[in-house]
């Protein structure tokens, strides 16, 4: 079988984008060809449509959900089903050329982050009469930033994310999303959870020796990983304020050997909330927590660039000595599972999914 797995992007160190390398590990494990079929890929894995990418449909996004929208309703609905019809001629030729049986869209149905991509892709599968697996990370009714600025948007809304296609199969990654996706849209999923390979092991090699030379920790520095992307629910904040407490009240009566009387915050991530990040690195400015952004310094993937290493997401966890995780929504939590593979220390927010 071929098939094709669609995202806003690929070989980035976003939970979606990790687990959708493990399905296309696994699916090619049991003899199935797959294709990437995103709008931005740093690996030069997958094959390339800008149209699918979070960027590209920012204008379409500031006018769906923005408080001073642009254009007027129809206006904006127009470009939308104009530029839909061009995403799914794409597709439709994606389909036929490479002779695609089924489609695996990650996400695409669930946030609206790019709306002309959701209908683009929905009218190609109908077109074909093409079999859909919807895997669902997130859904848009879980966030608040998605408040429609106009009725049409918010039928919209209602009706594409995710749709009721025939041939769709949905999945979603935790029961509760499950329920709500029942009680909302009268649609069934099956849950498969996000998973780990326990089995592998994180260790200090040569590639990564130089590691925390080249973030600028010092020797003796305790190291608290913050591994998520940074976006507002994520809740980094708290631990700031975790850190500075740890430094006043209890790193003065430590004596661990090789450890001085420092701590830094490490955030290996991708800065998708550019406006959070000001408010965070003032934040660490007021508190006096040394925090490290270092989002250019860590990819999905080894590899070295004009002369630089860019580590491993993975690489972060051998530097660290405390993961902190304290996200105030998640769909499942993969830092979570990624914490107790590394048997690092965790603080832990209880957030729904967690406490269910």
């Amino acid at each position: 079988m071929r098939v094709a797995l669609c995202h806003f992007r690929y070989g980035m160190p976003d939970g979606v984008s990790l687990e959708m390398g493990k399905w296309r590990r696994a699916l090619e494990e049991l003899g199935h060809e797959v294709l990437i079929a995103v709008g931005e890929d740093p690996t030069g894995e997958a094959l390339l449509f800008p149209e699918l990418s979070i960027p590209w449909a920012k204008g379409i996004r500031h006018d769906a959900f923005g408080e001073k929208p642009k254009r007027k309703a129809e206006e904006l609905l127009a470009e939308i089903e104009r530029l839909s019809t061009e995403i799914s001629e794409k597709f439709e030729g994606l389909i036929r050329e490479k002779k695609i049986n089924l489609l695996i869209i990650e996400n695409i149905w669930s946030l609206p982050l790019n709306i002309p991509a959701a209908l683009g892709l929905l009218r190609a599968a109908e077109s074909r009469g093409l079999p859909v697996i919807a895997h669902h990370h997130d859904f848009w009714w879980e966030r608040d930033i998605y408040r429609p600025a106009f009725p049409e948007v918010e039928e919209l809304l209602e009706e594409l994310f995710p749709p009721d296609y025939g041939r769709a199969e949905h999945v979603v990654i935790n029961s509760l999303a499950r329920e709500e996706l029942k009680r909302r849209r009268g649609l069934e999923a099956q849950v498969i959870p996000n998973v780990f390979d326990f089995e592998v092991r994180w260790e200090k090699d040569a590639f990564g020796a130089s590691l925390r030379e080249d973030l600028g920790i010092r020797p003796g520095d305790i190291v608290f990983l913050q591994a998520t992307r940074i976006v507002a629910r994520k809740g980094i904040e708290i631990a700031f304020a975790l850190v500075k407490r740890f430094q006043e009240e209890v790193l003065p009566g430590l004596d661990i050997p090789g450890k001085g009387k420092s701590a830094v915050i490490l955030i290996p991530n991708l800065i998708e909330d550019h406006d959070y990040h000001q408010r965070l690195v003032h934040r660490a400015r007021v508190l006096g927590v040394e925090a490290i952004f270092a989002p250019d310094r860590f990819a999905a993937e080894r590899r070295v660039e004009d002369g630089k290493k860019i580590y491993s997401f993975w690489d972060a966890y051998t530097a660290a000595d405390f993961v902190t995780y304290p996200s105030l929504y998640e769909g499942f939590g993969n830092q979570f599972l990624e914490a107790i593979a590394a048997k690092l220390p965790l603080a832990v927010f209880e957030y729904p999914v967690f406490e269910a």
